[in-house]
C-alpha cells in the first residue's frame, strides 16, 4: 500500500492547490522606480516617471493620477497610458500645482478602480526652487502638461488612444493575460478529481 493512501484525499487537494497557488501570482509585479522617496519635482519643469511592471501581466494600459496627503482630491494625469512592454515612461510637465512634501503617483484602472502601484512619497516645490531634483526627461517618452491644484470635477490632462485593456477580443485571444490563473485554475481542479477518484478507489 502507498504511503499517500494514508493521508485523507481532501489534505492532499489542499496541499496541491497551495503548492500550485504561486502560479496564479506568478506575474503580479509592479513597481514605479521614477519619482523615488525624498525625490523633489519642480514647477516649470519637466519631471520623469518610470516604471517596471510584470510582462504577462495582462495590464496593456493604466490611468496615472496625482494624489495629496493633505489635501482631498486627485490630480488626474494621463488615461489610457500604454503599458504593454515591461518598462514604461512618461514625463510631466508641472505648472502653478501647489507645493508640498506629501505627494504620491498612482497607477491604476480608473473604470474598475484596480490599483497596480503606488510611488514613494515625494515633493513639489515652486518653480525656480534650487532644492528640486534636476532629473534628465525620458527620452522618447511623452510629455503630459498639468496645472493648478486638485480638482475633483476636472478631467484627466492626457488622455491617450485606446487599447485592449480591460477590453478582450472573442476566443482564445481574449484569455492570453490570464493564461497563469487559467493554468492554476485548471491544475488545481485536476488535482482534486484525482483526489476524489483515489478516495473512491
Amino acid at each position: 500500500m502507498h504511503v499517500l493512501s494514508y493521508l485523507p484525499s481532501g489534505l492532499l487537494s489542499l496541499f496541491f492547490a497551495w503548492y500550485l497557488l504561486p502560479l496564479a501570482y506568478a506575474n503580479s509585479y509592479f513597481v514605479i522606480s521614477q519619482p523615488s522617496k525624498g525625490n523633489i519635482w519642480a514647477n516649470g519643469a519637466v519631471n520623469p516617471i518610470s516604471w517596471t511592471k510584470g510582462l504577462l501581466d495582462g495590464v496593456n494600459s493604466l490611468d496615472i493620477e496625482l494624489a495629496r496627503l493633505s489635501q482631498d482630491g486627485l490630480i488626474f494625469v494621463a488615461r489610457d497610458v500604454p503599458a504593454t512592454s515591461s518598462t514604461g515612461a512618461l514625463n510631466l510637465l508641472l505648472q502653478d500645482v501647489p507645493a508640498g512634501d506629501d505627494y504620491y503617483l498612482l497607477f491604476l484602472n480608473s473604470t474598475h478602480g484596480v490599483m497596480y502601484a503606488s510611488s514613494q512619497r515625494f515633493s513639489i516645490a515652486d518653480a525656480g526652487n534650487s532644492s528640486a531634483t534636476s532629473a534628465t526627461p525620458a527620452a522618447g517618452a511623452a510629455t503630459v502638461t498639468v496645472s493648478g491644484a486638485p480638482n475633483p470635477t476636472a478631467v484627466f490632462a492626457t488622455t491617450f488612444p485606446p487599447s485592449a485593456n480591460g477590453v478582450s477580443a472573442p476566443g482564445w485571444r481574449a484569455f492570453e493575460g490570464a493564461r497563469p490563473q487559467l493554468l492554476a485554475l485548471s491544475a488545481v481542479m485536476v488535482v482534486c478529481a484525482l483526489g476524489g477518484a483515489w478516495t473512491v478507489l
